[in-house]
C-alpha cells in the first residue's frame, strides 16, 4: 500500500470505507476497481496512486481489520488478572466489536478464501496471535482451577465460533438488545467452560421479551486454502 499524502488521506479513508462496502455486498470475485473508482467519485486509473492491484487492496483490508482487533483486545484486557473477570470482559468486547464493525469483520470471515497463499498465510498468522490470547485465558483458569476443560484449544476454536457467528445474524432491531445477548453468551461461555458459578450476570427475563422467532441456524463457512499458483500476485504482501 503506498503512503499517500496528506492531500490524498482522505481518498484513501473513503476508498476503505467503498471497498469494504462493496465486499460485504458483492464479494471479491463480482467487485471490480472500476465499481470502487465509481463509489468513491475519482477515475479508475487514479486508484493506482494508493493501490497496486485488487488483491492487495483485500490484503491490507484485512490485515488492517486483524491488526485492529489485537490492539482493541490488549487495550480491554490487558490490565484483567482474574480469568473468569477476564472472560467475561473479553466475551462483552468480543462481541461488541464485531456487530460495531459488522462488514469488516464479514469480509474477514468470508473473503480470506480470496487471498492468494502467502497472502492467506501472513493474515492467518494474525488470526493465531488472536486465537493464542485468547486461548491464554482458558488455559490460566483452567490452571488455577476455575474453569474445567479436556482441552482447551479445542475449546477455544468452538467459543470463538460461537462469538463470532453473531455477524450473520444480528440484526439491531431483534426482540433483544445487545446487553442481553451479551449476558446469554456469558452464561453459555461460563457453562461451557464448566464455569457457571463464576458467570455473575443477570439471566434474561426472557418471559418478558416478544415472543421467540424460529431462528435457521448457519454454519460459517469453511475457510479454503487458495492454490499457491492461485493468480500472478502469488508472492504479493502489501506493506502496511
Amino acid at each position: 500500500m503506498r503512503k499517500p499524502g496528506s492531500n490524498g488521506a482522505q481518498t484513501l479513508r473513503n476508498l476503505r470505507i467503498a471497498a469494504i462496502q462493496l465486499l460485504s455486498e458483492h464479494g471479491y470475485q463480482a467487485m471490480n476497481l472500476r465499481m470502487l473508482a465509481g463509489k468513491v467519485g475519482v477515475q479508475a486509473g487514479s486508484l493506482y496512486n494508493y493501490i497496486e492491484s485488487k488483491q492487495q487492496l483485500l490484503f491490507w483490508l484485512l490485515q488492517e481489520t486483524t491488526q485492529k482487533l489485537l490492539v482493541e483486545f490488549d487495550l480491554t484486557l490487558n490490565a484483567i488478572d482474574d480469568p473468569e473477570e477476564r472472560l467475561r470482559q473479553f466475551v462483552a468486547f468480543h462481541l461488541r466489536y464485531h456487530i460495531a464493525n459488522r462488514k469488516q469483520s464479514s469480509v474477514l470471515q468470508t473473503e480470506m478464501r480470496s487471498l492468494t497463499a502467502k497472502n492467506y498465510h501472513a493474515i492467518a498468522k494474525l488470526q493465531r496471535l488472536y486465537t493464542d490470547k485468547v486461548r491464554g485465558i482458558i488455559e490460566h483458569g483452567a490452571r488455577v482451577g476455575r474453569f474445567h476443560v479436556e482441552d482447551a484449544e479445542i475449546a477455544t476454536f468452538a467459543f470463538l465460533q460461537m462469538l463470532t457467528a453473531i455477524i450473520r445474524w444480528y440484526r439491531p432491531q431483534g426482540r433483544l438488545s445487545l446487553n442481553q445477548l451479551v449476558e446469554i453468551y456469558t452464561d453459555l461461555t461460563f457453562g461451557m467452560l464448566r464455569a457457571d458459578d463464576g458467570a455473575g450476570t443477570r439471566r434474561v427475563a426472557l418471559s418478558e421479551a416478544p415472543p421467540r422467532r424460529r431462528l435457521r441456524a448457519i454454519t460459517p463457512a469453511a475457510r479454503r486454502l487458495p492454490p499457491a499458483d492461485s493468480d500472478n500476485d502469488a508472492d504479493l504482501i502489501a506493506e502496511s
